[in-house]
């Protein structure tokens, strides 16, 4: 699906290149699981649409906007291709190698800061910005927020009962989430 996607957008770039330019970011979130390092992941088709996009889509108004929790994991080539990185914190040596091999010269002093960004905190560098700088990003609402926060394993596990339930709804709505 995301091949198809990829694909379609930028052949539709490219046989929109006489008409008023509207440039189109495609955002590919987890994006080693598309763009891989490893070439034998099976992922082919989409992994040869994002690396030419990655290319050649600038000139034709498409960018390619690639999120990963895992840097170190995304195909070389791809990443190297990125105009301005955004790096929020990293504990990982490999990933953090590899961001630091990705950023302009001027930039590299503040890759020590990575591991100790503060949550919502990143810094940005490259063609976005005129130079490196750390950026905090605005608190959204409540309601707004994604729900991505962690369970407390410890109160949950504290929590006895209801399991024969929970168990029997999950797979009912796991069983019924194709039709």
């Amino acid at each position: 699906m995301v091949s198809v996607l990829a694909r379609m957008v930028f052949d539709y770039a490219i046989w929109s290149r006489t008409e008023p330019q509207r440039p189109i970011l495609l955002v590919c979130e987890e994006a080693h699981r598309y763009v891989p390092k490893d070439e034998n992941s099976g992922a082919q088709a989409v992994r040869k649409i994002l690396e030419r996009i990655a290319k050649e889509g600038r000139k034709y108004g498409v960018s390619l906007g690639l999120i990963t929790q895992r840097p170190s994991d995304l195909a070389e080539g791809v990443l190297s291709q990125c105009g301005t990185i955004i790096s929020m914190r990293l504990n990982n040596d490999r990933d953090q190698a590899c961001v630091r091999a990705a950023m302009p010269e001027g930039a590299r002093g503040f890759l020590d800061a990575i591991p100790a960004l503060r949550n919502r905190e990143c810094i940005v560098c490259g063609e976005g910005v005129a130079i490196p700088i750390r950026v905090r990003f605005d608190d959204l609402e409540p309601e707004k927020r994604p729900a991505s926060s962690d369970p407390s394993f410890a109160a949950l596990w504290r929590e006895t009962g209801g399991e024969d339930g929970i168990i029997q709804r999950t797979i009912k709505r796991w069983r019924g989430h194709g039709r």
